[in-house]
Order: C-alpha cells, then structure tokens, then sequence
C-alpha cells in the first residue's frame, strides 16, 4: 500500500480575494478620491494584510503619499508654483484610484 503525502497532491490555494463584491470594489476605489487623496494608501495596507498584495507594495504607497503631501504642503502659497502642488494632489488621487481598482484582477498578459 502506498501513502501519498497531502502536502505534495493537495492544489495550492489561489491569490486571496480583496473585493467580495462589486459594490466593495467601488467603495474602496472611491475611497482615495473622497478624501482627497489623504487615505490614498489605506487600500494598499488592508490588502497587504489580506495577503493581496506584498507588504513592500503598501509600504511603498505610505511612503510616496507621505512625501507628495509634505512637498504639496512646502509649496508656499502665493509662489508661481502653487498649481504644483493641486496637480500632485489630484495625481496622487487618480494614481491611488487606478491602482485600488486593479488590485483584485485575476486577468494575466498573455506570453506570445
């Protein structure tokens, strides 16, 4: 009689899930714009906790949303600059929206 080991026949298990609904999905992408781009990182972090996404991805996020909001808020006001620092905000939240929407596509590019 042969055993077989579960650990080798048994099926990995996929990529956990980050939006259990579709109306989830457009609540957390909506999130970075409503606030205007202050909880742009808050999507990334709960799915590094999920197991979404790699926990360097999320760090990452907090540290460039943390350093577009220090150099919007050093543009001094009146300066010729000023437009500068709404442009980065208003990327930041369109960046931030994007990457959230994508964050539970299973869809892989095709090698040809």
């Amino acid at each position: 009689m042969t055993q077989t080991n579960p650990y080798i026949t048994t099926p990995l298990p996929g990529r956990p899930r980050m939006y259990n609904t579709k109306i989830a999905q457009v609540i957390w992408t909506a999130a970075p714009v409503a606030t205007l781009g202050l909880a742009a990182a808050v999507p990334f972090v709960v799915a590094a906790v999920k197991g979404v996404i790699k926990p360097w991805l999320a760090a990452t996020y907090v540290i460039g949303e943390i350093i577009i909001f220090a150099t919007a808020l050093a543009i001094s006001p009146g300066s010729k600059n000023e437009p500068a620092a709404g442009l980065l905000l208003v990327l930041l939240m369109i960046t931030a929206a994007t990457h959230t929407a994508l964050l539970d596509t299973h869809k892989t590019p095709s090698a040809k």
